[in-house]
């Protein structure tokens, strides 16, 4: 079995979506699999221009980058374009049984249904967001709708993150779903990490390491807030993020390997969804991949998510952290007091240690290749055979 993948980001791109990547295609043999994706490029324009390109965050594997380089309407349509080329040019060497189709962006979707319809072939879509992001009074908003559930109608298998995503989808008559949770490399993870950056910790280090934008702003300006009010701890960021409240406690972006190292000498490790965001069904069904590396460094979370996330659900029934619901000031003051507690936070870290393990590369890489074979299986045995 072969995998042709449509991807808009890959590494060396260090977002949510290129890092699910990159933890599935390290652990498939690069005989199984071709990757169609943009020039390393795009990832120099993401987070307002600031980057997260990671030189080092590379895979050995059968890429096609197109000439694509910005995440701009103009370039996603060229994306569109010229994916349908090039998996036309794949398909005619028989080089691919089936697609695998990563959202966020509609052009890698849309590809692939058009790649389906052309080539017959089995489309499998994984869904790192919800698609969302277009407002209900937008023009547009009705035709990606429509679009959506023609795709979605096309694909063999949605590829969900957890049951959260599963009950949107149900409630909109969607039902050719499976829940295949984010997976995190625990290989990388267990390395001994060196780097030029040197850390100095004092007192209690709480670290967040991602980007600062729309779905979770407000509760890190919350955090830093209650951060003030509470005395004896350090803070810092390694975020690509510019914003002017950063400037004192942020290291700037940092490469896998850093953030890592940054993670691991750190005492506790924030992690935000704002409860006010714009779309708040997208921000209750969101994982961030950065939850499972702080899992992965064995250290305690600071959540400031809303109530009736998945987020928060999953902090607590695995007991790796402390969950703070709304944007208050005083709780999350609260929280950090009670993480200086250091036996609370080795009964805290054993369970994250613990839990990781449940989204190991290796296993879940496995375990997908095995669902897209079968999907594959299926689908050829159940095509019309030419009468002879």
């Amino acid at each position: 079995m072969k995998i042709l993948i449509v991807s808009y980001t890959f590494p060396p791109c260090t977002n949510g979506a290129a890092t699910v990547m990159y933890n599935i295609c390290k652990y498939i043999p690069k005989r199984y699999y071709n990757v169609i994706t943009a020039k390393s490029d795009v990832c120099l324009h993401s987070h307002g221009g600031h980057g997260s390109y990671d030189k080092d965050y590379v895979l050995d594997c059968n890429t096609i980058r197109l000439p694509v380089r910005t995440y701009g309407t103009l370039d996603r349509f060229k994306f569109f374009l010229l994916t349908i080329f090039w998996g036309l040019l794949l398909n005619k060497k028989n080089e691919f049984d089936c697609i695998l189709a990563v959202y966020p962006y509609p052009s890698d979707l849309l590809a692939g249904y058009v790649l389906r319809k052309i080539t017959r072939k089995p489309l499998v879509i994984y869904m790192h967001d919800l698609w969302s992001e277009m407002k209900k009074g937008a023009r547009t908003y009705k035709i990606w709708k429509f679009l959506e559930i023609k795709i979605f109608s096309a694909a063999s298998k949605i590829l969900i993150m957890n049951k959260k995503y599963e009950n949107h989808y149900l409630k909109r008559g969607i039902d050719n779903l499976t829940i295949f949770p984010p997976p995190i490399d625990l290989n990388q993870n267990k390395k001994t990490i060196s780097s030029g950056i040197q850390f100095q910790k004092k007192n209690l280090r709480i670290a967040f390491t991602g980007s600062v934008h729309r779905l979770n702003e407000s509760a890190v300006l919350a955090f830093l807030k209650a951060a003030k009010k509470v005395g004896d701890i350090e803070v810092l960021f390694a975020t690509p993020s510019k914003k002017n409240y950063l400037k004192k406690i942020s290291v700037g972006f940092l490469s896998k390997r850093e953030c890592i190292k940054l993670q691991r000498n750190s005492d506790v490790l924030f992690l935000p969804l704002s409860p006010d965001a714009l779309y708040p069904e997208e921000v209750k069904c969101a994982f961030p991949c950065k939850a499972l590396e702080y899992l992965a460094a064995g250290k305690p979370i600071l959540a400031v998510v809303p109530k009736g996330s998945f987020t928060e659900a999953f902090i607590k029934a695995h007991e790796v952290g402390i969950v703070v619901t709304d944007l208050s000031v005083k709780k999350i003051a609260d929280a950090i007091e009670k993480l200086k507690d250091e036996e609370r936070r080795k009964k805290l870290s054993q369970s994250a240690l613990q839990t990781a393990e449940l989204f190991d590369a290796k296993i879940l890489s496995k375990q997908l290749c095995s669902l897209l074979n079968n999907i594959v299986l299926n689908h050829k045995s159940s095509a019309p055979r030419s009468k002879l």
